[in-house]
């Protein structure tokens, strides 16, 4: 039969190397948590395992060019980050990779449910916003997030004005997208703030989606005034 210490060990190998993984990733009675974290302590000292904060670990990869170890990818960091915050990376940094400005984040905004105060993660700033549409929360729907999240902050987005990000929003992504894919924006965006659906709002009436604008423009109260300076076609 094979030890439990062998077992720990042929589970740790069949992670891929540079993935990060903590307690959870691992099977094991209750009763041995404690030794399954000594174990996890004794491989870090040995050089098989290093750890990335107080629970996770890698198995590193070895450089091709015999410069020893690899540090855990950025990609992978992300991953790690956004699943222990049951969130997504939204904000700057995905503005930047959407065309929405030039400017390069400092900072990596994750929204999740549950926002925690700022921190750092190895070489990386996190700060915590509310998400919200997390029932809709997938990865299908992520990309659409983001473009709403993008419309929240129309007026914060760096190096652009706020008719810049209407129109490149308007043009890049709505214009582009399907009837279904526009139906799934109607339904993830009613849990927003009312400037989102108002914004929005307008874009389907620029592109022509009437019927779609007028169910959104039913969800604002009649009294809400909006502070917003960009202007229509």
């Amino acid at each position: 039969m094979v030890s439990f210490r062998r077992e720990i060990l042929q589970q740790i190998e069949r992670i891929d190397t540079g993935r990060i993984f903590t307690f959870r990733d691992l099977s094991f009675p209750n009763d041995k948590l404690a030794n399954v974290a000594v174990l996890l302590s004794e491989q870090n000292k040995k050089g098989v395992l290093v750890r990335v904060e107080k629970g996770a670990y890698f198995r590193p990869r070895k450089s091709a060019l015999g410069l020893g170890s690899l540090p855990v990818y950025q990609d992978e960091q992300f991953r790690y980050i956004t699943q222990k915050l049951d969130g997504y990376i939204t904000g700057a940094y995905i503005y930047n990779k959407m065309g929405l400005t030039e400017q390069v984040a400092t900072t990596i905004t994750v929204a999740t449910p549950k926002p925690v105060r700022r921190f750092r993660f190895k070489n990386l700033d996190i700060e915590c916003v509310k998400a919200y549409s997390m029932a809709h929360l997938n990865k299908n729907n992520i990309p659409y997030l983001r473009v709403l999240d993008a419309v929240k902050d129309i007026k914060h987005i760096p190096g652009s004005t706020e008719q810049d990000i209407y129109e490149r929003i308007k043009n890049q992504y709505f214009k582009g997208f399907s009837m279904p894919e526009l139906i799934n924006v109607i339904s993830l965006i009613k849990d927003y703030p009312p400037r989102v659906r108002k914004i929005v709002s307008d874009i389907l009436g620029e592109i022509g989606q009437h019927d779609l604008q007028r169910e959104i423009a039913s969800t604002i109260l009649p009294t809400t005034r909006f502070n917003l300076s960009y202007k229509t076609a």
